[in-house]
């Protein structure tokens, strides 16, 4: 004859047990903070935890030694836990006896933080067959548990077991990602963690700020090619002030803009009103030395007004002096219209004088002059038409030059075109 335990005690006994494992909600928490592990959290695993697809029946033989230790547990009696687990395991008789001494001691186990407790039980209640939580989501949790064991080998291959039995299990995504990262596999890990992100950007929806911001991370730091374009996935999904900072640095940092190409990313900065104190002297000198004098001399006093740099500075002072003096007159000076003699470099240029003083449909006029020349260098005058597009609020119409653009201008131009298609 067997006995039947409550559905509440079956409850109650994997109460800890929670579905996602704690070292993917660590780093991916679904509302993209980070989250404590399960361990610290019995009371808040209690509520997560799925009702078991079926209820363990008792054997006669194991009854009272399961109710004993079942006893022990809700007392949280540390002292005679381990002792009733081993005296219930000795009388064992079915996968379900094995399983609910496993999900009797995994809760103690949470509630003690006791890891090696912990990855004991979660083996005893995989080793008993037993259908009660998922075993994805138990081999997921193995894994997070041997993490914190440091017990790579083992974490490894449990995750990688949990993702084989769930493929689209999320939380083992980021889990088995982590292995292979720590593992020096770092291509691997990122290539998970894009299939995480994409499968939890469907329908509207969008995968949580931290698996983008831990992407980005590893591969920023491993020098990957795709940390660029994740830069600008992260924009995409959440456009503040902080993705767009970092975005830029990373694309200065890795992609080594040349000058003329670092006044571009500058001036998008400057639209995002995202420059640093080192930007604005950055922006200056190259602007001066380029000849958009105009342009420095506008920057440098919106960073004076904004009090994010001092006129008093020698090294600001010296420069807003030098682009005092060479903008006297320049706006004056250009010509209202293009003038048909000039080639495409030089009514460019004029261009961007136009876009340093904020006159951005004239500016566009000289560059779709410039366009059409014979000379002209498609791909950067299309760039700064759509620059100029953009900070006039013609979306559309930035769109479709930013959208023609390759070569060496291709990365700065799918910034500004993520500007401007957020409505500039």
């Amino acid at each position: 004859m067997r006995s039947t335990i409550s559905a509440a005690a079956v409850l109650l006994a994997g109460a800890a047990l929670v579905a996602t494992p704690a070292f993917g909600q660590q780093n991916y928490g679904a509302q993209g903070a980070p989250q404590q592990p399960a361990a610290d959290q019995p009371a808040a695993a209690a509520q997560q935890a799925s009702k078991p697809a079926a209820e363990p029946k008792v054997s006669r033989e194991a009854v009272k030694s399961i109710q004993a230790l079942q006893t022990a547990v809700n007392a949280n009696d540390a002292a005679n836990v381990p002792a009733a687990v081993a005296a219930a395991n000795a009388v064992a008789k079915s996968p379900d006896d094995k399983y609910m001494i496993g999900a009797l001691e995994y809760k103690f186990a949470a509630a003690a933080k006791n890891d090696s407790m912990r990855a004991e039980a979660i083996e005893q209640m995989l080793a008993s067959g037993f259908n009660g939580v998922p075993a994805a989501d138990l081999y997921a949790d193995l894994g997070s548990t041997y993490t914190r064991l440091k017990q790579d080998s083992r974490a490894s291959a449990a995750y990688q077991r949990a993702l084989q039995l769930d493929p689209n299990n999320v939380a083992a995504i980021a889990d088995v990602a982590e292995a292979k990262v720590a593992a020096g596999q770092t291509a691997e890990g990122i290539a998970l963690l894009e299939k995480g992100i994409a499968m939890q950007s469907t329908g509207g929806s969008k995968a949580p700020e931290t698996w983008y911001k831990r992407a980005l991370a590893i591969a920023y730091k491993a020098k990957l090619p795709q940390a660029i374009p994740l830069s600008r996935e992260w924009i995409q999904a959440y456009p503040t002030s902080d993705a767009w900072t970092n975005a830029l640095a990373i694309y200065q940092n890795l992609g080594s803009p040349d000058e003329a190409t670092t006044l571009d990313v500058l001036r998008l900065k400057r639209a995002l009103k995202v420059l640093s104190p080192s930007d604005y002297f950055n922006y200056g000198d190259i602007a001066v030395r380029k000849g958009y004098a105009g342009e420095a001399k506008a920057v440098l006093d919106e960073g004076f007004a904004a009090n994010l740099v001092k006129k008093s500075d020698p090294s600001f002072s010296q420069l807003y002096a030098l682009a005092s003096q060479k903008s006297q007159g320049d706006l004056q000076g250009l010509p209202a219209a293009p003038v048909a003699s000039a080639n495409s470099r030089q009514t460019l240029a004029i261009g961007d004088a136009y876009y340093g003083y904020g006159q951005y449909a004239k500016a566009a006029d000289f560059d779709r002059a410039a366009l059409a020349k014979s000379d002209a260098d498609a791909n950067l005058v299309n760039l700064h038409l759509g620059m100029a597009l953009a900070r006039q609020g013609d979306k559309a119409g930035a769109a479709a030059a930013l959208s023609k653009v390759s070569g060496a201008n291709s990365e700065v131009a799918k910034f500004w075109l993520l500007y401007a298609n957020a409505g500039a």
